[in-house]
Protein backbone atom coordinates (compact mmCIF):
# COMPACT_ATOMS: atom_id res chain seq x y z
CA UNK A 1 0.00 0.00 0.00
CA UNK A 2 2.68 2.62 0.51
CA UNK A 3 4.32 1.73 -2.41
CA UNK A 4 1.38 2.28 -4.58
CA UNK A 5 0.42 5.22 -2.18
CA UNK A 6 4.01 6.55 -3.24
CA UNK A 7 3.96 6.13 -7.12
CA UNK A 8 0.90 8.74 -7.30
CA UNK A 9 2.58 10.68 -5.25
CA UNK A 10 4.16 14.21 -7.44
CA UNK A 11 8.07 14.33 -7.33
CA UNK A 12 9.17 17.31 -4.69
CA UNK A 13 8.38 21.17 -6.13
CA UNK A 14 5.82 20.03 -8.33
CA UNK A 15 2.25 20.95 -7.77
CA UNK A 16 -0.33 18.48 -7.24
CA UNK A 17 -2.91 17.57 -10.00
CA UNK A 18 -6.31 18.07 -9.33
CA UNK A 19 -9.64 16.60 -11.07
CA UNK A 20 -10.43 19.97 -12.12
CA UNK A 21 -6.76 20.60 -13.96
CA UNK A 22 -7.56 17.26 -15.79
CA UNK A 23 -11.14 18.18 -17.06
CA UNK A 24 -9.95 21.42 -17.80
CA UNK A 25 -9.67 22.29 -21.67
CA UNK A 26 -7.28 24.90 -23.38
CA UNK A 27 -9.05 28.31 -23.91
CA UNK A 28 -10.00 29.43 -26.89
CA UNK A 29 -9.28 33.29 -27.64
CA UNK A 30 -11.68 33.62 -30.48
CA UNK A 31 -14.82 32.06 -28.46
CA UNK A 32 -16.38 35.35 -27.06
CA UNK A 33 -15.76 36.70 -31.18
CA UNK A 34 -17.61 33.54 -32.54
CA UNK A 35 -20.43 34.14 -30.17
CA UNK A 36 -20.93 37.88 -31.56
CA UNK A 37 -20.65 36.46 -34.72
CA UNK A 38 -23.42 33.94 -34.49
CA UNK A 39 -22.74 31.96 -37.80
CA UNK A 40 -25.72 29.82 -37.50
CA UNK A 41 -28.31 32.82 -36.18
CA UNK A 42 -28.78 30.47 -33.17
CA UNK A 43 -29.15 33.51 -31.02
CA UNK A 44 -30.88 35.76 -33.41
CA UNK A 45 -33.38 37.80 -31.99
CA UNK A 46 -34.76 41.17 -34.26
CA UNK A 47 -37.05 43.80 -34.95
CA UNK A 48 -38.60 46.12 -37.85
CA UNK A 49 -40.54 48.99 -37.71
CA UNK A 50 -42.45 51.16 -40.78
CA UNK A 51 -44.05 54.12 -40.64
CA UNK A 52 -45.54 57.16 -42.72
CA UNK A 53 -43.41 59.80 -44.17
CA UNK A 54 -44.70 63.30 -45.38
CA UNK A 55 -42.56 64.77 -48.50
CA UNK A 56 -41.06 66.56 -46.15
CA UNK A 57 -39.46 63.19 -44.12
CA UNK A 58 -41.55 63.89 -41.22
CA UNK A 59 -43.54 61.00 -40.21
CA UNK A 60 -46.94 60.77 -38.66
CA UNK A 61 -48.06 60.98 -35.70
CA UNK A 62 -52.05 60.02 -35.51
CA UNK A 63 -53.42 56.74 -36.36
CA UNK A 64 -52.26 53.87 -38.81
CA UNK A 65 -48.63 55.78 -39.03
CA UNK A 66 -46.65 53.36 -37.54
CA UNK A 67 -46.13 49.48 -36.44
CA UNK A 68 -43.55 47.74 -35.23
CA UNK A 69 -43.31 43.69 -35.23
CA UNK A 70 -40.27 40.94 -34.13
CA UNK A 71 -38.41 39.70 -36.93
CA UNK A 72 -38.11 36.05 -37.86
CA UNK A 73 -35.69 33.91 -40.59
CA UNK A 74 -37.86 31.82 -42.37
CA UNK A 75 -35.10 30.40 -45.13
CA UNK A 76 -33.47 27.54 -45.07
CA UNK A 77 -29.91 27.24 -42.85
CA UNK A 78 -27.22 27.79 -45.06
CA UNK A 79 -29.33 29.07 -48.17
CA UNK A 80 -28.01 31.79 -50.66
CA UNK A 81 -30.50 34.28 -49.59
CA UNK A 82 -31.22 35.14 -45.96
CA UNK A 83 -34.78 35.99 -45.40
CA UNK A 84 -36.63 38.02 -42.85
CA UNK A 85 -40.08 37.85 -42.14
CA UNK A 86 -42.45 40.36 -39.77
CA UNK A 87 -45.97 39.77 -39.71
CA UNK A 88 -49.20 42.54 -38.82
CA UNK A 89 -52.05 42.51 -37.18
CA UNK A 90 -54.45 44.41 -39.58
CA UNK A 91 -57.57 44.11 -37.44
CA UNK A 92 -56.03 45.89 -34.73
CA UNK A 93 -57.79 48.91 -34.50
CA UNK A 94 -54.90 51.65 -32.93
CA UNK A 95 -51.50 50.28 -34.29
CA UNK A 96 -51.30 49.43 -37.91
CA UNK A 97 -49.58 51.23 -41.24
CA UNK A 98 -52.27 52.17 -43.54
CA UNK A 99 -51.15 52.53 -47.27
CA UNK A 100 -52.51 56.26 -48.57
CA UNK A 101 -53.03 56.52 -52.19
CA UNK A 102 -51.67 60.06 -52.09
CA UNK A 103 -48.85 61.33 -53.92
CA UNK A 104 -47.33 63.37 -50.65
CA UNK A 105 -47.40 60.22 -48.52
CA UNK A 106 -44.09 57.68 -48.15
CA UNK A 107 -43.45 54.63 -46.70
CA UNK A 108 -40.16 54.07 -44.96
CA UNK A 109 -38.75 50.95 -42.66
CA UNK A 110 -35.56 50.29 -40.66
CA UNK A 111 -34.38 46.58 -39.66
CA UNK A 112 -32.60 46.14 -36.24
CA UNK A 113 -31.32 42.77 -33.86
CA UNK A 114 -30.63 42.06 -30.08
CA UNK A 115 -34.28 43.92 -28.52
CA UNK A 116 -37.46 45.79 -29.11
CA UNK A 117 -35.53 49.43 -29.08
CA UNK A 118 -34.18 51.03 -31.61
CA UNK A 119 -30.64 51.05 -31.66
CA UNK A 120 -28.44 52.45 -34.41
CA UNK A 121 -25.53 50.81 -33.79
CA UNK A 122 -28.04 47.56 -34.62
CA UNK A 123 -29.53 48.21 -37.33
CA UNK A 124 -28.63 46.22 -39.87
CA UNK A 125 -31.04 47.32 -42.57
CA UNK A 126 -33.39 50.26 -43.54
CA UNK A 127 -35.71 50.77 -46.18
CA UNK A 128 -35.57 53.34 -49.12
CA UNK A 129 -38.59 55.48 -48.79
CA UNK A 130 -41.06 54.88 -51.60
CA UNK A 131 -44.07 56.75 -52.20
CA UNK A 132 -47.41 55.00 -51.12
CA UNK A 133 -49.04 55.61 -54.30
CA UNK A 134 -46.49 53.69 -56.98
CA UNK A 135 -46.78 51.01 -54.13
CA UNK A 136 -50.51 50.67 -54.95
CA UNK A 137 -49.87 51.02 -58.41
CA UNK A 138 -47.73 47.80 -58.25
CA UNK A 139 -50.07 46.15 -55.75
CA UNK A 140 -52.62 46.55 -58.15
CA UNK A 141 -51.05 44.10 -60.90
CA UNK A 142 -49.55 41.67 -58.24
CA UNK A 143 -52.12 40.84 -55.69
CA UNK A 144 -52.20 43.05 -53.44
CA UNK A 145 -48.02 43.07 -53.07
CA UNK A 146 -45.40 45.80 -54.31
CA UNK A 147 -41.46 45.29 -53.64
CA UNK A 148 -38.99 47.90 -52.74
CA UNK A 149 -35.49 48.45 -51.76
CA UNK A 150 -33.44 48.05 -48.96
CA UNK A 151 -29.79 49.26 -48.01
CA UNK A 152 -27.18 47.96 -45.47
CA UNK A 153 -24.76 50.73 -45.04
CA UNK A 154 -22.06 48.45 -42.73
CA UNK A 155 -21.33 46.50 -45.97
CA UNK A 156 -18.85 47.48 -48.59
CA UNK A 157 -20.02 49.50 -51.64
CA UNK A 158 -23.44 49.41 -49.85
CA UNK A 159 -25.29 51.88 -52.88
CA UNK A 160 -25.26 49.24 -55.40
CA UNK A 161 -25.73 46.26 -53.10
CA UNK A 162 -29.35 47.15 -52.63
CA UNK A 163 -31.70 44.67 -50.97
CA UNK A 164 -34.99 43.06 -52.32
CA UNK A 165 -38.10 43.94 -49.77
CA UNK A 166 -41.36 42.72 -50.76
CA UNK A 167 -44.45 43.92 -48.70
CA UNK A 168 -48.04 42.67 -49.12
CA UNK A 169 -51.29 44.56 -48.08
CA UNK A 170 -54.92 43.36 -46.81
CA UNK A 171 -57.84 45.73 -47.14
CA UNK A 172 -59.73 46.33 -44.27
CA UNK A 173 -62.90 48.43 -43.80
CA UNK A 174 -61.74 50.13 -46.80
CA UNK A 175 -58.27 50.70 -46.32
CA UNK A 176 -55.05 48.93 -47.48
CA UNK A 177 -52.78 47.63 -44.73
CA UNK A 178 -49.42 47.01 -44.48
CA UNK A 179 -49.34 43.28 -43.65
CA UNK A 180 -46.31 41.64 -43.98
CA UNK A 181 -42.89 42.44 -45.27
CA UNK A 182 -39.42 40.21 -46.49
CA UNK A 183 -36.77 41.43 -46.57
CA UNK A 184 -33.85 39.16 -48.72
CA UNK A 185 -30.50 39.46 -48.21
CA UNK A 186 -28.15 37.73 -50.06
CA UNK A 187 -25.68 35.16 -47.54
CA UNK A 188 -22.15 36.68 -48.17
CA UNK A 189 -23.94 40.76 -47.51
CA UNK A 190 -25.21 38.93 -44.38
CA UNK A 191 -22.15 37.36 -42.95
CA UNK A 192 -19.75 40.45 -43.94
CA UNK A 193 -22.48 42.64 -41.72
CA UNK A 194 -21.85 40.22 -38.92
CA UNK A 195 -18.26 40.49 -39.32
CA UNK A 196 -18.65 44.27 -38.79
CA UNK A 197 -21.00 43.66 -35.86
CA UNK A 198 -17.99 41.74 -34.38
CA UNK A 199 -15.41 44.53 -35.15
CA UNK A 200 -17.84 47.44 -33.88
CA UNK A 201 -17.98 44.69 -30.86
CA UNK A 202 -14.44 45.12 -30.38
CA UNK A 203 -13.78 48.19 -30.72
CA UNK A 204 -16.73 49.19 -28.03
CA UNK A 205 -14.15 46.58 -25.57
CA UNK A 206 -11.39 49.17 -25.98
CA UNK A 207 -13.51 52.01 -26.01
CA UNK A 208 -13.86 53.41 -29.36
CA UNK A 209 -17.39 52.32 -30.68
CA UNK A 210 -20.70 52.36 -30.01
CA UNK A 211 -21.19 49.01 -29.56
CA UNK A 212 -22.96 46.31 -31.39
CA UNK A 213 -22.71 43.08 -29.60
CA UNK A 214 -24.86 43.64 -26.70
CA UNK A 215 -23.68 42.43 -23.02
CA UNK A 216 -20.58 39.85 -24.91
CA UNK A 217 -18.23 41.73 -23.01
CA UNK A 218 -19.93 40.38 -19.72
CA UNK A 219 -20.26 36.77 -21.19
CA UNK A 220 -16.59 36.51 -22.09
CA UNK A 221 -15.56 37.35 -18.48
CA UNK A 222 -17.92 34.74 -17.34
CA UNK A 223 -16.81 32.60 -19.38
CA UNK A 224 -13.80 33.00 -18.04
CA UNK A 225 -14.50 32.68 -14.78
CA UNK A 226 -15.89 29.10 -15.71
CA UNK A 227 -13.04 28.05 -17.20
CA UNK A 228 -10.52 29.01 -13.70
Amino acid sequence: FTWLHSATRPPPGEPRRTMADEKKEPKDPKKAEKKVFDEEDEAFIGYCSFQTLDEDGIAGRTVGCSVQAPVHIISVAGADDVVFEAQFLTSNPLFFLEMRNEERFYLFGQWWMDGPKYSEAKEFSYMVPIRMQDCHKMAETTANEFKAQAICDAIGSSSTRQMQVTCCTEEKKFKSKLAKVHLTIPRAAWLEYKAYRVRMWKASKLGVGGGGGGGDDDEEKKEEKKDE
